[in-house]
């Protein structure tokens, strides 16, 4: 039996929130985003034309292992499907909750290539493996299609009154919302505590992986699948 505790409208939030903190993070400390790419691809390029050799490397790698993360991703959604185990996404958020506890150290967080690559292969996982929320489609890790998806429902439903409509245009808006507050306290929290605001991260995601082990549970010992 499948579950869909992943696409939970109180992770997909979360997600979000730490996706705007990561990139408002990752570009404060270390001028690269985490996941926004095209920003990284045409800052590189215009970095590239005035020898800033340094900047373009970190850039490409970022983007190198971003591509990576999502193939390696894909890879995890069909293994874990043929083997018909439906749990493996905790692992994922166990993951991120030790990696960014383990970024926070001066001794890891000083080394910028790897610590962007690192962030940029993570983020990129979890953008394909937490796609959903309620079954909408929705991406943690950038606004644009977040945006679009607000600017379109929004026209469908002036146009038809169409309740459906209107339910889409709130699903994007929260998921708007949601990733500009995690950019505008991870901000904050910079300010305040310099490379160990991403403690805040590593929180959530610590936070988000008990809920959802919670949430795993009660729907093992509901359906009786528990031995």
């Amino acid at each position: 039996m499948q579950n869909k505790l992943h696409e939970d409208k109180i992770v997909g939030l979360v997600l979000t929130f730490i996706g705007g903190a990561l990139d408002a993070y990752t570009y404060i400390h270390y001028e690269v985003f985490a996941s926004a790419q095209t920003g990284n691809v045409i800052q590189g390029i215009i970095q590239l034309f005035e020898g800033q050799w340094g900047s373009v490397g970190k850039k490409f790698l970022s983007t190198v292992f971003f591509l990576l993360g999502v193939i390696l991703a894909k890879f995890l959604i069909d293994y874990f499907y043929r083997k018909k185990i439906h749990y493996w996404r905790l692992f994922v958020l166990y993951y991120e909750a030790l990696l960014f506890f383990v970024i926070s150290i001066n001794l890891i967080n000083k080394h910028q290539a790897a610590v962007t690559m690192l962030i940029a292969f993570t983020a990129s996982v979890q953008w394909v493996v937490f796609d959903k929320i309620e079954g909408r489609q929705y991406t943690s890790l950038f606004t644009t299609g977040n945006l679009k998806g607000m600017g379109v429902n929004l026209y469908e439903y002036l146009k038809t009154k169409d309740e459906k409509d209107k339910q889409n245009f709130f699903h994007f808006f929260w998921v708007v919302v949601a990733f500009l507050s995690g950019a505008i306290v991870s901000t904050i929290f910079y300010k305040w505590l310099g490379g160990k605001a991403i403690l805040m991260v590593s929180l959530l995601f610590l936070v988000l992986s008990i809920y959802e082990t919670i949430l795993m549970i009660r729907f093992y010992k509901e359906n009786n699948l528990m031995n």
